[in-house]
């Protein structure tokens, strides 16, 4: 159950990322989630394989009474100190934006689960920052230059009348009460997951 409502949370999430710059929704570990049964390198390759860019989110997906997320300091990264978190996240599923570009430090602050590897270093990008992956692939959190525009427009320019808007096709993804809509589902479903 649990799965299916975060899967719709993502989807709607996803689609509400349509408008404007597209963010993305990182689960942390992907199907593994939060955990320290993934061994004690799995974060570090888990975060080098991805771009993440400002505006991305991380969603740590772990059984919240076995573990936690705590965002720290570098110095209390790598020394697995959870005593003095930046931020505590109480929630599964709770979205962490990465509002910032350069590190972010994640620890789960439970005794011996940092030193056991549940801990993730998050390098966040500006939207100009070229990024070289380890398969020497290129990549860059700016979005795509848009297609160079014809010399001559060959659509013939229509009046802007009522007549001719009603002989335009309906497009039901540009209305607003779509978007209200698929707000307030994810809404709905993130306080679902809060309360479960």
């Amino acid at each position: 159950m649990k799965n299916t409502i975060m899967g719709l949370l993502l989807l709607a999430l996803s689609l509400i990322g349509l408008v404007g710059a597209a963010p993305s929704y990182y689960e942390v570990g992907d199907s593994d989630g939060w955990t320290t049964t993934v061994g004690a390198d799995y974060y570090k390759s888990w975060s080098s394989s991805k771009t993440f860019c400002v505006g991305d989110s991380l969603i740590f997906q772990y059984n919240k009474t076995l573990h936690n997320v705590m965002e720290v300091s570098s110095q209390d990264f790598e020394s697995c100190n959870p005593n003095f978190p930046l931020n505590t996240y109480q929630s599964q599923y709770e979205p962490v934006v990465l509002n910032r570009t350069g590190h972010f430090y994640f620890i789960c602050g439970v005794p011996g689960h940092c030193e056991s590897g549940q801990k993730l270093d998050v390098l966040v990008m500006s939207a100009d920052t070229p990024i070289n992956q380890p398969n020497n692939a290129s990549s860059s959190c700016s979005k795509p230059n848009p297609p160079p525009q014809p010399t001559e427009d060959p659509l013939q320019v229509l009046p802007v009348d009522d007549e001719t808007i009603a002989t335009l096709p309906y497009n039901a993804a540009s209305s607003p009460c779509v978007w209200t809509g698929l707000s307030m589902l994810s809404f709905v479903l993130l306080i679902t997951l809060v309360s479960v």
